[in-house]
């Protein structure tokens, strides 16, 4: 219940549900106030616009993107490659398995390239952590795809319980030979990840991937709202309320 409620929350702290809300609340206190709800309604207006416009979302980006460059093959010490999980597509109403998002996917191609080049035990973590759907976990899905990919399947270990990323951490503790890791995920997510699994006690590698962060100079059409900068700058405010979180719980 706990963490379904979480989930909520977040959800509604995120864009684009917070501007509308912000908005909402204008509307509905308009009559009684009219100032206060004439700013509350520019207000989340405002929100909504510098959101989905590329300068901030880069900007919001940027911070979390930079801290660790691309993976470089290291000298050793590495004991593992951990792929974590990115989310499925449930295909069943085609009959057809789920199969991993376009973010897992990214995550599934650099974990297998990385695997190519050292051959270390291939493991992939995540279960289902949308409290919402009932699906096949993450972590089942991205296996699937790495053995269609050549793979081997003793090559594979699957933890596919953990509903988030603080939980794939410790349920990999002791489930895994040694504490060096060499961890897969995208770059966003890449600064808390690692701080919750060097909690737990591992040695990370960070092998970060799908990148959004872009540095460039704004130009004219950067400034017209894009659903996509919109789902950036959600990701980034998400990092961060969650980074907030588990460093105020003593997690990170």
């Amino acid at each position: 219940m706990a963490f379904t409620t979480s989930k909520i929350v977040l959800f509604l702290i995120l864009p684009p549900a917070s501007p509308l809300i912000i908005m909402a609340l204008g509307f509905l206190i308009i009559r009684c106030s009219r100032s206060l709800g004439r700013f509350l309604v520019a207000s989340g207006f405002l929100l909504l616009y510098v959101l989905s416009i590329s300068p901030v979302s880069n900007a919001l980006l940027k911070p979390l993107e930079t801290i660790a460059g691309p993976w470089k093959e290291s000298r050793g010490g590495d004991d593992a490659i951990v792929v974590l999980g990115g989310g499925v597509g449930d295909l069943s109403w085609l009959e057809l398995p789920a199969e991993p998002s376009c973010s897992s996917n990214e995550r599934i191609i650099e974990g297998i390239k990385i695997y190519r080049k050292i051959h270390l035990p291939l493991v992939f973590v995540g279960g289902n952590g949308d409290p919402s759907r009932s699906v096949t976990p993450d972590a089942d899905a991205m296996a699937r795809s790495a053995r269609a990919l050549g793979v081997p399947a003793k090559d594979i270990i699957v933890e596919n319980k953990s509903r988030n990323t603080f939980e794939g951490a410790r349920a990999l503790k002791g489930a895994i030979k040694g504490t060096g890791i060499i961890l897969v995920t995208s770059a966003s997510h890449m600064k808390r990840a690692s701080a919750l699994f060097t909690k737990q006690g591992f040695h990370v590698m960070p092998a970060p991937t799908g990148y959004r962060f872009e540095p460039k100079k704004p130009v004219f059409q950067d400034f017209i709202p894009r659903a996509g900068n919109l789902e950036d700058s959600s990701t980034a405010i998400s990092e961060y309320v969650s980074l907030l979180w588990y460093s105020l719980n003593g997690e990170v």
